[in-house]
């Protein structure tokens, strides 16, 4: 439970620095600043689950936000046609998955917590901030996947439309902190071979779409974010 005296209305983290680029327009070079009296901070977090839940859970303890929303990109699986490059995905839930687990060569202990929630409002809010955006479950893949008979299979597998590396880790960090969590992703690519150079090519625009998701609901008040 975050018992720190509240620092900040809004945390928005990134994997890295370019993820938030899409927040200039609104916050300014600095990435920090206020809309409609809400005061908002923005934390890069580092690549992969692990590192990416460790250091969002240290900045919602340091500044107690009344919601954290990560901003970013995401890899759609193969097979899903009504997906395509610069739309934003708001996941519903987020779910961890492992290609050893899903290929019954591993497993998750039953203890384990393997899904979690996103905050409903919060998502329903911001997916009315602009046209193009979907609401799916994603996944958390523990490294990314390159083969693509393997991508191919991951929506069958999972029930997950999407991926994003670091997506489950912040969810958990915000959960265990209870601070209700949303995320903001631009599609870059497919899952597979082509994913890293589809990056690349698609990343900063994607990024624009997010920023632009997210400035919109705070320019038109902040539907959904719960009450100081």
């Amino acid at each position: 439970m975050v018992s720190a005296p509240r620092q900040a209305d809004l945390l928005l983290v990134a994997a890295h620095a370019p993820d938030l680029a899409g927040m200039r327009p609104f916050l300014g070079e600095k990435l920090d600043g206020q809309m409609r009296g809400l005061i908002i901070k923005t934390k890069v977090l580092g690549f992969g689950m692990a590192v990416a839940a460790a250091s969002c859970a240290r900045g919602v303890q340091a500044l107690a936000p009344r919601a954290c929303i990560l901003v970013g990109t995401c890899a759609v699986f193969p097979g899903l046609s009504q997906y395509r490059p610069y739309d934003v995905l708001l996941p519903s839930k987020v779910q961890l998955a492992d290609a050893s687990v899903l290929a019954r060569k591993a497993a998750f202990p039953d203890p384990m917590q393997t899904s979690v929630d996103c905050h409903s409002l919060l998502r329903a809010a911001l997916a009315a901030s602009m046209p193009r955006t979907a609401q799916p479950v994603m996944a958390s893949m523990m490294a990314p996947i390159i083969d693509d008979a393997l991508a191919a299979s991951l929506h069958a597998a999972t029930g997950c439309d999407a991926d994003n590396a670091e997506l489950f880790g912040v969810a958990a960090a915000c959960q265990a902190a209870n601070v209700p969590f949303a995320a903001v992703l631009g599609v870059t690519n497919l899952v597979g071979s082509t994913g890293r150079h589809d990056w690349a090519q698609f990343q900063r625009e994607a990024v624009t779409q997010a920023g632009q998701c997210i400035g919109t609901w705070l320019h038109n008040g902040a539907q959904g974010l719960p009450h100081g």
